[in-house]
């Protein structure tokens, strides 16, 4: 009797466990599918968006295919709805390539991911021979024979395609004037203290539309040093006058005939209005003997010493004025090399089959897996359709599962009741069974033990 009660009270654990089991491995299994979302392009009207076509590498022997965009009326697809069809349009140069190299993938419709799944046998709509676009090119003007500026036979647009000139003419063109900015820059070296760098340079260059020397004033725009240090070669001529006198006046200071005059150098700065904090005389000495000029006799000296300066680089910009000029320009016209196998381009339409991402993936799982969903998705619904009943009747419901689960105990009992105690591959004969009733069945001798 123990053991009968402890199978229904297993049973009815493993009946709450499975339960609570259920939720967790039965849920709603596309939950658990990361699905990869593409642009929405729900919103269009089901015609063929751009007749742009898109160069991407291909590895069936496509050397350039060409995508072109196309769209679903998300309208005429149901909510929910596993998989839709629609007849859909695309635009190719190979009418003989699949639908599936030009439609999408995947679609975005309701918020749901499809997969292109299917496609009918393709029409053919509409042929269109494709105009080849024309680009034009205008030299600058120039004088001369302009060899430089003339078109070359083919170019390569900003599109990346060739272009081959259609068309070429020389044309006289006058230039006004105009205006051109131009900068240089200019190192001063050894420039004195108290020396200004020039406020504007002259600059000369070449007019490359004329071939012309123009000349024009720039302005000072900067200036920064980029060296200083003292440099010797101060230098500076002394010329005295009535040197015949037995003293020399200079700068108020008396200098005998015969004096050193290097002995004399702070005078010779202050006569000369240097600052002593830049310039140093080394040496004052006799340049010559004397000589006599306009009736007085002279003699000539000579000094050196040191001055500290710097080395400037100065940058100078401006807008310069280009003369107007009468000279002639290159005029071309360039056509897009079309391809000969794209040269028409074909509208097709197909009816295509869209399935949802969620059904795609549930079919491709393993049976077993399937089998499992399914069974744990049932035992989902009976455990919410429990809870849900509990909530609303709480009284009611836990009647009913104390009914079933003496109902459960009364079954299992009564299943162990049939069984032969002795050996559980025998049917027991008894309806009520004992140990004086089992000494009586046929039974009983087989037994190994009481």
């Amino acid at each position: 009797m123990k053991k009968r009660k402890m199978s229904a009270i297993l049973l009815a654990g493993t009946l709450a466990a499975g339960c609570l089991a259920g939720p967790a491995y039965g849920k709603d299994r596309k939950f658990d599918i990361i699905l990869e979302t593409t642009p929405d392009i729900s919103t269009l009207n089901g015609q063929v968006l751009s007749l742009e076509a898109e160069s991407t590498a291909s590895g069936d022997n496509h050397e350039d295919m060409f995508h072109f965009a196309v769209s679903i009326e998300e309208d005429m697809v149901e909510i929910g709805a596993e998989s839709f069809e629609q007849k859909l349009q695309y635009q190719t140069f190979r009418k003989e390539d699949s639908p599936k190299l030009y439609l999408p993938n995947e679609v975005v419709i309701h918020g749901e991911v499809y997969v292109l799944s299917d496609t009918g046998t393709p029409l053919v709509i509409s042929r269109e021979e494709r105009m080849p676009k024309r680009l034009s090119y205008e030299s600058e003007v120039f004088i001369g024979d302009g060899a430089e500026y003339e078109p070359d036979a083919s170019i390569t647009g900003e599109d990346g395609k060739s272009y081959h000139l259609v068309f070429k003419e020389r044309k006289e063109q006058t230039a006004q004037e105009r205006t051109e900015y131009k900068e240089t820059s200019v190192t001063y070296s050894a420039v004195e203290a108290g020396v200004e760098i020039p406020d504007q340079k002259m600059l000369e260059f070449e007019d490359m539309d004329t071939k012309q020397t123009v000349t024009a004033a720039l302005d000072l725009k900067s200036k920064e040093t980029i060296r200083e240090y003292w440099s010797d070669d101060f230098v500076f001529n002394i010329t005295v006058t009535g040197y015949d006198a037995d003293v020399f006046t200079l700068n108020g200071v008396e200098v005998p005939k015969g004096a050193n005059l290097t002995d004399y150098a702070d005078e010779f700065l202050k006569y000369l209005r240097l600052d002593e904090s830049f310039y140093q005389i080394e040496e004052i000495s006799w340049d010559g003997e004397s000589y006599e000029r306009d009736g007085y006799l002279v003699r000539n000296a000579i000094g050196t010493g040191r001055k500290y300066v710097q080395d400037i680089r100065a940058a100078y910009d401006g807008q310069v004025t280009l003369p107007a000029i009468v000279g002639n320009t290159w005029i071309g016209t360039y056509e897009e090399e079309i391809p000969a196998e794209e040269q028409m381009l074909i509208t097709m339409a197909v009816q295509a089959t869209y399935t949802r991402k969620a059904v795609v993936a549930e079919a491709a799982k393993p049976m077993n897996q399937k089998v499992l969903n399914k069974l744990f998705g049932v035992i989902t619904a009976a455990y919410r359709a429990v809870v849900a009943a509990f909530m609303e009747h709480p009284v009611m419901s836990s009647v009913l599962l104390v009914v079933l689960a003496a109902f459960l105990t009364f079954f299992i009992s009564r299943k162990k009741r049939n069984i032969c105690i002795y050996d559980p591959l025998i049917r027991c004969p008894y309806k009520k069974r004992n140990k004086e009733k089992c000494k009586m069945c046929v039974n009983y001798r087989k037994r190994q033990q009481v």
